[in-house]
């Protein structure tokens, strides 16, 4: 009996850490692990621990111009192919799955999953958002506000969506219902690839051709920037656990790491990239109640069979 509420406790347990409803989709994770780089020339997805050691790379047969990483919980992972106009599909040991598309795709650049569990995809050279499952089905389309070249697309706390529109040097915003709401800019933004947001919904836009980082607030209002000698033609943008801010260098092969307040921390060269793109930490989600519960009743067992 004692075995058989082992397993069934043990059962809970693992479906509750896998489960990928652990946190929201449209959240920062609370806890980082690794963090995945798209290396655009080299046709991989290179990988580095917390600490910016490269660990290792994968990649696939067809896989071409790698740029949106979006990474689950459960550790699979999309990455775009943008001039095989795929996404392709990895699980957490970077092994390839699946990969699917659409008519509507073009030129597949930034991504993000909502908290519907929906994949959008920033389609660069037909100007719109392609909306799939995330089994691969196609949805929807969606564009507004001029958008042209779209590079990324980003959800903050309340599921607005923002897509950089890289050949009008401005930020197009959408409501949760794909209604446009408005267009911003400023801070001499241009080219814009890569947003990321902070826990305050902080949004940080890079600027390819201004060599800037952009700092906004969701209605669009500019509130400063962030410059580094080494970061010129900064692309991706992601944030830790930490709070601190990564971006990678078009230029210089490089990722720039910057603190919570800004301020410069250091510059990662090893790993042999070649023009990096986007950058995406691996979500380790925290630990459930449903968890917590049964880690509780597994060591009130233990204590019972030892005594």
């Amino acid at each position: 009996m004692n075995r058989l509420v082992v397993r069934i406790i043990l059962g809970l347990s693992l479906a509750a850490i896998q489960s990928p409803l652990a946190f929201s989709t449209i959240l920062p994770p609370e806890q980082t692990g690794n963090f995945y780089v798209g290396d655009f020339a080299n046709d991989r997805v290179a990988v580095y621990d917390s600490s910016g050691t490269f660990l290792n790379s994968f990649t696939a047969s067809g896989l071409s111009g790698p740029r949106g990483i979006v990474v689950q919980p459960d550790g699979a992972t999309y990455v775009a192919s943008q001039f095989t106009d795929e996404v392709f599909v990895f699980d957490a040991q970077g092994r390839f799955e699946a990969k699917f598309t659409s008519a509507e795709l073009d030129g597949p650049t930034g991504m993000a999953i909502s908290d519907a569990g929906q994949l959008y995809v920033s389609s660069f050279d037909n100007a719109r958002v392609v909306v799939f499952g995330l089994d691969g089905t196609y949805f929807r389309t969606f564009t507004g506000g001029g958008l042209n070249g779209p590079n990324c697309v980003l959800f903050d706390s309340s599921g607005d969506i923002y897509v950089s529109s890289a050949l009008t040097n401005n930020v197009v915003k959408f409501d949760a219902g794909e209604n446009l709401i408005k267009t911003f800019t400023g801070g001499g933004l241009a080219s814009p690839m890569g947003i990321a947001r902070d826990s305050d919904d902080v949004l940080y836009v890079t600027g390819g051709t201004s060599n800037n980082i952009v700092i906004f607030d969701t209605d669009g209002d500019y509130l400063g920037e962030l410059t580094h000698p080494d970061l010129t033609g900064p692309q991706g943008v992601a944030f830790d656990d930490q709070g601190h801010l990564f971006s990678s260098s078009f230029f210089q092969n490089k990722i720039v790491q910057f603190d919570a307040d800004g301020s410069y921390l250091r510059t990662i060269a090893e790993g042999g990239l070649s023009i990096p793109r986007s950058i995406a930490f691996v979500p380790v989600p925290e630990p459930s109640m449903i968890t917590l519960f049964a880690f509780g009743v597994l060591m009130l067992i233990r204590r019972r069979l030892t005594a």
